[in-house]
């Protein structure tokens, strides 16, 4: 019964694991965030211009590169 206790805990520190503006590299080179606002605020921190290439697939963010 005490581990039903910690289940919330639990749930609530898994949940905290990844940030939600997170970009992660593709396979072929592209970059995918989960908002445009986000892919622009990456590309800005390094000094370059983000180049929108589309919706990522199942639609779970946008895909782009920055130039």
């Amino acid at each position: 019964m005490k581990w039903l206790a910690s289940l919330p805990i639990a749930l609530i520190v898994a949940g905290c694991g990844v940030p939600p503006n997170q970009v992660v590299p593709m396979r072929d080179g592209t970059l995918k965030a989960i908002t445009y606002v986000a892919a622009s605020n990456h590309c800005e921190e390094k000094g370059l211009t983000a180049r929108m290439m589309g919706k990522a697939p199942a639609e779970q963010g946008v895909l782009f590169r920055c130039e």
